[in-house]
C-alpha cells in the first residue's frame, strides 16, 4: 500500500439528510500506476469514481480529466442554477439528472478530443459512476463497468449494469453470473468514456431512505471481494472511514490484482453536518 497523496477534511451544511462520506483509491498490489481517480464534493453532494485505461499514464490522465470536469460543470450548473450548451435534454429526466448527463458528455468530449489531439494519449478512455443527491433524491449516471451498489434493510443491489462483453452475455442467458466471474474477457469493455466522440449514458433517479448507504467503486474491488462479504463489512462496521479501509484491505489481501477505488456515503434524516475525509493513495 502506497502513501497519503492528499487528504481533505470538509464540512457542509444539507437541509434534508445528514450525509457520512469517505474515500480511498489504492494502488492494489500488481500494478505500477494507479489509474483510478475519484473525487466527493461536500457542496453540492456529488461523488465520482472513474478507472482510467490507455497506454502508459494515459489512464490515469483519462481518470484524472473525468472526475475534474464533472465536478467543475456540475458545481458552475449549481452555482448559476443553469446548464449552458446542453449537448441533449431528456424530458423524463429532473433537471439536475439532465445537468449529470450532459456533464458526463462534456467529459467525454473532453477526454476524446486529447486523445485525439495528443499522440501519447490516443485510445485512452475511462469508466464513470457517479452519485448526486439533491433533496431526498438519488441520481446514478454512469459508462463502463465500475459499479454503485444501495445498501438498505441489510440487503445489497447494484444500481448499474455493467458495459462489458460478459455482462452482454449473462444479459443474453449465454453465460452465468458466475462463469463472467472468471472470465478473461472481464475488462473488455462495451462503452467506456472518451473513446467515441459521443456516448450512451445509463441514468437512474430514485428516492433515498433513511439509514441508506451507496457504494461507489472500481472493478479492483468487486474482482477479489464478492456482494455477500461487502455487505457484510458494511453492516458491521457501520461507519464510511471503517469500511472503505476494510474494503481495501480485503481486496489487497485476495490479492490486490488491480488499482481499487471505493466511497460510501452514509445517510441520515435532519439537518447536520456532512463529513467527508478523503485519502488519496499512490505508489
Amino acid at each position: 500500500m502506497g502513501l497519503p497523496r492528499a487528504n481533505k477534511l470538509a464540512l457542509a451544511m444539507t437541509n434534508h439528510m445528514k450525509i457520512e462520506v469517505f474515500g480511498i483509491t489504492d494502488l492494489g498490489l500488481n500494478r505500477e500506476n494507479n489509474e483510478d481517480s475519484f473525487c466527493i464534493d461536500e457542496t453540492i453532494n456529488i461523488f465520482v469514481v472513474a478507472d482510467g485505461m490507455g497506454g502508459h499514464a494515459s489512464g490515469q490522465i483519462a481518470s484524472k480529466m473525468a472526475v475534474d470536469v464533472i465536478k467543475e460543470r456540475m458545481l458552475y450548473a449549481f452555482n448559476n442554477d443553469k446548464f449552458e450548451h446542453f449537448t441533449s435534454s431528456k424530458p423524463n429526466l429532473s433537471k439536475h439528472a439532465n445537468y449529470l448527463v450532459n456533464c458526463i458528455q462534456i467529459a467525454n468530449k473532453v477526454i476524446y478530443e486529447s486523445g485525439k489531439n495528443y499522440p501519447q494519449n490516443k485510445g485512452m478512455g475511462t469508466t464513470v459512476v457517479s452519485a448526486l443527491i439533491v433533496g431526498n433524491n438519488l441520481i446514478v449516471a454512469h459508462v463502463g463497468d465500475s459499479r454503485l451498489y444501495l445498501i438498505r434493510n441489510n440487503d445489497i443491489n447494484p444500481l448499474t449494469i455493467d458495459h462489458s462483453i460478459v455482462m452482454e452475455q449473462v444479459r443474453k442467458g449465454l453465460i452465468s453470473t458466475e462463469e463472467a466471474s472468471k472470465s478473461d474477457m472481464q475488462n473488455i469493455l462495451t462503452r467506456a468514456l472518451g473513446t467515441e466522440e459521443s456516448v450512451e449514458i445509463d441514468v437512474s433517479e430514485m428516492p433515498i431512505n433513511n439509514n441508506d448507504y451507496i457504494l461507489l467503486c472500481s472493478d479492483g474491488l468487486l474482482r477479489m471481494v464478492n456482494d455477500k462479504d461487502i455487505l457484510k463489512t458494511i453492516t458491521e462496521l457501520k461507519k464510511p472511514e471503517l469500511i472503505c479501509g476494510k474494503l481495501i484491505a480485503m481486496a489487497n489481501d485476495a490479492g490486490g490484482k488491480d488499482n481499487i477505488t471505493v466511497v460510501v456515503a452514509q445517510m441520515q434524516k435532519g439537518i447536520s453536518v456532512l463529513k467527508s475525509k478523503i485519502k488519496k493513495f499512490l505508489n
